[in-house]
């Protein structure tokens, strides 16, 4: 079975990482959800990817961890990507948990560049086990020091190692840490049919990002890839 995931929601026809963007994926068909957290600057985990916020609004001149959660809240981060969503506002993880379906996969990314955010791993770990079902939840991030702390907080959660830059030995590499790593999520240009083999030694399906087209899926899922992350509502349901 092929897992799609939404990249960030239904991005493409929604705002990123929004509530609208979660929903719209759902009514589209996606069985599994992408979404970023960071930390504000009162602690509290919300969903939002990029440190600051300028790509959404031009008058939100700070990163992320220099509001608090309230004063995030004062900004609209919809009407950016048309007047359709204006009023939407960065959720905090605990609400996305609250309102999803608990059948819906989740891949919760730790964003933890360009500066780490002290305690997320702890904060996810514990809203994770409270709010949702602990099976359908995949905590990633590029900062595998970070997917350590998620295991010391609770070694029950599924752990996927997120990857840029070609690797030797990805999938050795994932398996000698000893933590509860189901998947690694390469950068779509290093996965080629040797990098997903190897992954497979060591029983680590291989999750590729992000796919903006029929052509690179189809690729994709022809050397053997488990299933990718993407931008486009027209492919969640791929078979």
């Amino acid at each position: 079975m092929v897992i799609v995931f939404a990249h960030r929601g239904a991005e493409s026809i929604a705002p990123e990482n929004t509530e609208a963007a979660f929903r719209t994926a759902v009514e589209h068909g996606a069985r599994a959800i992408e979404l970023d957290v960071q930390l504000t600057k009162d602690e509290v985990p919300v969903v939002v990817h990029d440190y600051k916020l300028k790509r959404y609004n031009k008058d939100a001149k700070l990163a992320v961890n220099q509001y608090t959660f309230d004063e995030l809240q004062a900004i609209d981060v919809g009407k950016y990507f048309n007047a359709e969503f204006a009023g939407a506002k960065i959720p905090s993880l605990q609400k996305i948990l609250q309102s999803m379906p608990e059948d819906i996969l989740l891949n919760i990314e730790i964003k933890n560049s360009p500066v780490p955010h002290a305690g997320i791993e702890k904060q996810v770990a514990d809203l994770t086990n409270q709010y949702y079902n602990l099976e359908n939840i995949i905590v990633s991030s590029f900062d595998h020091t970070a997917l350590l702390r998620i295991a010391e907080c609770n070694p029950d959660i599924k752990l996927g190692f997120l990857m840029h830059y070609p690797m030797i030995n990805a999938g050795k590499y994932v398996n000698m840490t000893g933590l509860n790593a189901v998947s690694v999520h390469p950068n779509k240009k290093i996965t080629d049919a040797a990098f997903i083999e190897e992954c497979h030694k060591y029983n680590l399906k291989v999750y590729p990002y992000t796919v903006k087209s029929q052509k690179e899926a189809d690729r994709l899922i022809e050397i053997g890839a488990d299933g990718f992350f993407t931008s486009l509502e027209t492919l969640y349901e791929i078979n």
